[in-house]
C-alpha cells in the first residue's frame, strides 16, 4: 500500500511540474495575441508572420495549455463535477464512487482516446501534414502529438487517483489517513 501512495505522490509531482512549466506558455500566448491585434490594427506584417499563422499559433498554444493542465487539474480535484447526488456523502462513499467512475468510465476512455490520439498524430507525421491554409503553419503533427501527450498525462492522473483511493479504502490506518481527501475523517 505504501508503494501505491508513493506512486500517486510521484505522479502528482510530475504532473505539477509539467503544468507549471507549461504555464509559461501563457506569456507566449499573450505576446502572440498582442502581436496579432497590433498587426491587424496598424496593417504591418512581417513576412511569414501574417494573420493566418499567428491565429493558428494562438489555438495551438491554447490547446497545449489546456492539455498539459488537464491531468494536474484532476489530481488537484479542481475539475468540473456534478455534486448534486454526492455533495453530502461521507468520504468513503465518495471514494467508492470515484473508483467506480475510474474503472467503468475513465480507464476505458483513456485507453481508447490515447490509442486513437497516437494514430492521429502518427498519420499526420507520416503524411507531413500542414495547415490547410496556404500560408498556415507547417508540421501539424506537433499539435496533434500534444493531444496524445495530454491524454497520457490524464491517464497518469487517473492512475494516481485510483491508487490514492485504494489506499484510502483498503490501506492501514496511518496510510489511509495520508491518502484521505482533504477534510475527510477516518
Amino acid at each position: 500500500m505504501a508503494f501505491l501512495l508513493t506512486l500517486s505522490d510521484t505522479i502528482n509531482r510530475v504532473l505539477e511540474r509539467i503544468a507549471f512549466a507549461a504555464g509559461w506558455l501563457f506569456f507566449v500566448l499573450v505576446a502572440v495575441i498582442c502581436w496579432d491585434i497590433l498587426t491587424r490594427k496598424i496593417g504591418f506584417q512581417l513576412p511569414g508572420f501574417g494573420s493566418t499563422p499567428i491565429q493558428e499559433l494562438e489555438w495551438h498554444l491554447h490547446g497545449v495549455l489546456f492539455l498539459f493542465w488537464l491531468g494536474y487539474g484532476y489530481v488537484r480535484n479542481v475539475h468540473v463535477r456534478i455534486d448534486v447526488f454526492t455533495a453530502h456523502r461521507p468520504p468513503r462513499t465518495l471514494a467508492w464512487l470515484e473508483l467506480f467512475g475510474i474503472v467503468v468510465f475513465a480507464i476505458p476512455y483513456c485507453l481508447v482516446a490515447t490509442w486513437f490520439a497516437y494514430g492521429f498524430a502518427e498519420l499526420s507525421f507520416m503524411q507531413g501534414e500542414s495547415s490547410d491554409a496556404p500560408n498556415g503553419l507547417p508540421r501539424r503533427w506537433i499539435i496533434k502529438s500534444m493531444l496524445f501527450l495530454g491524454l497520457v498525462m490524464v491517464c497518469a492522473a487517473v492512475v494516481s487517483i485510483m491508487a490514492r483511493n485504494l489506499v484510502f479504502l483498503f490501506g492501514p490506518p496511518l496510510l489511509a489517513q495520508r491518502a484521505a481527501p482533504p477534510g475527510a475523517k477516518q
